[in-house]
């Protein structure tokens, strides 16, 4: 097992292993219900996002035997995001043209309502980072690799100064996860999504 930093030359395997992990993520399902506009989705996002933002971010790794089998993407307190343009250059056209205007912008809304109280506390604290993506491959999640990548991330953090680590899940089970890895709940809300449906949203810490 091996822990770095993610080459560029890298990063279409660190979009399909993330891909697998989100396919069947509330994040993505709850917009995307069809499968095969799902899979345009996640990979056009992912691409778009992180060709976008490559250079502001810190994209962490760990391999098994030369395998990406876990990523962490992370923006320390200096992060500023890229502009609309910036994203529309790097790729994110690709999601507008796969699945509208109108479905998209309810993603982001969704995105950044999500988002909000983790960087609301980043914002409002010194040497908080902010974790925007932590995946493993589905085939090597329940063996410690997600424990292993966290370790790994927060020792990173404390490297460059960090004092604390926020982010947010969709997921009850990502949820237990943080928790038994001793991370903090600081939001709980609902965030609706279409027709009445609901999907829940937490967001959490961890002093490093």
């Amino acid at each position: 097992i091996e822990f770095g930093a993610l080459k560029r030359e890298e990063l279409s395997d660190a979009v399909e292993l993330s891909f697998r992990a989100y396919e069947y993520y509330e994040y993505f399902l709850n917009f995307f219900p069809d499968l095969g506009l799902r899979h345009k989705v996640i990979r056009s996002v992912l691409y778009g996002t992180w060709r976008a933002v490559m250079q502001k971010s810190h994209f962490l790794t760990v391999k098994i035997d030369g395998k990406i089998v876990g990523l962490a993407v992370l923006e320390d307190p200096h992060y500023k995001k890229p502009s609309d343009l910036q994203f529309l250059l790097h790729g994110w056209w690709n999601v507008y043209f796969s699945a509208g205007i109108k479905r998209v912008n309810a993603w982001v809304n969704m995105d950044e309502t999500a988002g909000t109280p983790c960087h609301d506390y980043q914002h409002n604290g010194e040497n908080i980072w902010y974790c925007s993506s932590l995946t493993v491959d589905p085939p090597y999640q329940g063996k410690g690799v997600g424990t292993q990548l966290v370790a790994f991330m927060e020792e990173y953090i404390r490297e460059h100064g960090g004092k604390q680590l926020t982010l947010f899940t969709n997921s009850e089970k990502n949820l237990a996860f943080y928790k038994k890895n001793n991370f903090e709940v600081i939001d709980e809300r609902d965030i609706a999504v279409r027709d009445g449906l609901k999907m829940r949203s937490w967001s959490v810490k961890k002093s490093l």
